[in-house]
């Protein structure tokens, strides 16, 4: 708290100073000081949120409430539940007497309902939570970004419940305030690129211009730290409907967290490919395989490039896109994908690996579709192989190879063994 109220309080003495100094030039004044306002409204309202935060408060004893806090967590993580609730009760007796806008009230409220949740009572941890982001948004302001987060984890808890009718408007108003805040990063930038384009045909304001890129460094950083967290929220959220089968609203959050990273970070960074991805497995769940293909090749990319050829996350993102590759008719590339990854990991981790067995599979199950059967034996009688060294020869996992396998023995007229492989894997599932 103490380090974004110091940023903010740095921003605020720049710009305080950029327009002391923009007073006493007429043409900055009356060229640009619309725009530097704007530029640096979020940083100067980053502090008014934290000096809410910093205010004092004292109508109930302090100690007495720490005391009774501290004891509810220390039961809470020995799971001494009763001790637990008994403590937080406590501390929300006395939380009350800081008044209705206290963040303290929010904190015991909010500790109590977690308790509840967690023991499986959410009817008694619904009303909690719902008194305990009231009070924030009384103290903080609907649009703070902390407020904002608590309020996408209320939505977490009515999506998990099933009550979309309390879920679906508060998913509407994050939606809507992600859209603020891409807005407001694209006026930032353009009323800093503005500025900058300026000083540069007026060298005479050197001096101003100084002041200008110190607003604007602390500014984007404070933005992009509290972007970067929303971008994370919208990505839970995305998840959460997507897993729910309400796959429109999903689409509506993965979006969002993308444009966001996008306007955030370095093309190549592997949060943008975490986006991508995410938005590309959803549009397959959708049917939109042609939609997902360029995010799914765009999240490979990066992986390659900053992952490297042999990380767990490079082997997922190629059998996404290789899938997709299928769904619209390109064989030929998803073979090549999965011949490549299998080349790759049994070079990295010899042939005896998960990875090189999720890629035998794969690949074997793309040729069986094609009816090249002969050469989908041998894949498959190396996976029966690498499962049995990983898990053991009666492992439950081992069932469905066998089965595969026995199948292909069966098209190529090796009856006899495809008939022991059914017998072995019958057996394995009992």
């Amino acid at each position: 708290m103490q380090n974004a109220l110091r940023s903010a309080e740095g921003a605020c003495a720049v710009t305080n100073k950029l327009l002391l100094y923009m007073r006493r030039s007429s043409t900055i004044r009356q060229v640009h000081a619309a725009q530097l306002r704007q530029a640096v409204r979020l940083i100067v309202s980053a502090g008014l949120a934290v000096s809410v935060l910093s205010a004092p408060t004292a109508f109930a004893d302090e100690a007495e409430w720490q005391k009774y806090s501290t004891e509810g967590a220390k039961a809470y993580d020995q799971a001494n539940w009763g001790a637990a609730e008994r403590s937080f009760k406590l501390a929300l007796k006395e939380a009350d007497g800081f008044g209705d806008k206290d963040l303290r009230l929010a904190a015991s409220l909010t500790n109590l309902g977690v308790l509840y949740n967690y023991r499986g009572q959410s009817a008694k941890a619904e009303p909690l939570f719902e008194r305990a982001i009231a009070i924030k948004q009384k103290a903080l302001g609907a649009d703070n970004p902390e407020v904002v987060a608590t309020v996408g984890k209320m939505c977490h808890f009515y999506i998990k419940s099933g009550n979309f009718g309390k879920a679906d408007p508060i998913s509407n108003k994050i939606l809507a305030y992600s859209d603020k805040v891409l807005r407001e990063r694209a006026q930032v930038s353009s009323s800093f690129s503005k500025l900058s384009t300026f000083y540069q045909s007026h060298k005479e304001l050197e001096s101003a211009e100084i002041l200008v890129k110190q607003a604007q460094e602390l500014t984007e950083k404070r933005g992009t730290e509290g972007d970067l967290d929303l971008a994370v929220l919208l990505d839970g959220l995305g998840g959460s409907y997507a897993a729910t089968g309400k796959l429109a609203m999903g689409e509506q959050f993965y979006k969002r967290s993308l444009q966001i990273r996008e306007q955030t970070l370095a093309p190549t960074h592997i949060a943008i490919a975490s986006s991508c991805e995410n938005l590309a497995k959803l549009y397959m769940q959708e049917g939109k395989a042609a939609q997902a293909e360029p995010l799914y090749r765009r999240a490979l990319e990066i992986s390659r490039k900053v992952l490297g050829e042999q990380k767990p996350e490079t082997l997922t993102r190629t059998d996404g896109l290789a899938q997709c590759c299928i769904k619209i008719g390109n064989t030929q590339e998803a073979e090549a994908l999965y011949h490549h990854v299998l080349d790759v990991f049994e070079k990295a981790y010899g042939k005896n690996n998960g990875y090189v067995l999720s890629c035998q599979l794969s690949l074997s199950a793309l040729l069986t579709k094609q009816g090249r059967y002969e050469e989908a034996a041998p894949l498959l009688s190396q996976a029966v192989k690498v499962s049995e060294k990983l898990n053991g020869p009666q492992h439950a996992s081992l069932s469905p190879i066998l089965d595969s396998y026995a199948e292909i023995l069966e098209k190529t007229n090796h009856k006899s063994e495809a008939a022991k492989l059914k017998a072995r894997a019958k057996a394995i599932r009992g």
